[in-house]
């Protein structure tokens, strides 16, 4: 790896910020300091497998992280432990489902329910529409012409 490449990623983990200068030989000292971070047995080259090393161990550093802050989060109690209820908030998705696409296909008089006279209409209509020949079998041709659009032959 040249260190071409790494100029960019020490410019970006500079302490300083965009507005604070930065001297050369400030610079050097971090560029050596990332070097040799990534020269992980030292012998003065940086290969392509330290690189994925390094980057393996920055993701996983980062995945820790969001572990323990999930945990953070899901310990309500604070005690260092997650209860069934606590832990049973990994389910919860935070978002409500919504059932009006499906009724407003199945509930064909628009009274907010579904009778199962009204499911099987609309269900038997769409197995009739996939059923091209009308024999009342569906067979895997007829199946995936209706996918594209198409009637089976």
């Amino acid at each position: 790896m040249t260190l071409a490449i790494l100029l960019p990623l020490l410019l970006v983990a500079a302490p300083q910020s965009a507005d604070e200068p930065l001297a050369r030989a400030d610079y050097l000292r971090l560029m050596d300091q990332e070097f040799a971070a990534y020269d992980s047995d030292r012998d003065g080259v940086v290969t392509s497998a330290e690189v994925a090393a390094k980057l393996q161990q920055a993701l996983q550093m980062q995945a820790l992280q969001a572990n323990r802050q999930l945990f953070a989060q899901l310990d309500t109690n604070q005690d260092g432990m997650l209860s069934p209820q606590e832990f049973a908030a990994l389910a919860a998705t935070g978002q409500r489902a919504d059932p009006s696409q499906f009724m407003g296909r199945v509930d064909l008089d628009g009274d907010a329910s579904v009778t199962q006279v009204e499911h099987r209409r609309v269900m038997l209509g769409a197995f009739d529409a996939i059923d091209t020949n009308l024999d009342g079998i569906v067979t895997a041709a007829e199946l995936a012409a209706s996918q594209q659009g198409g009637v089976a032959r």
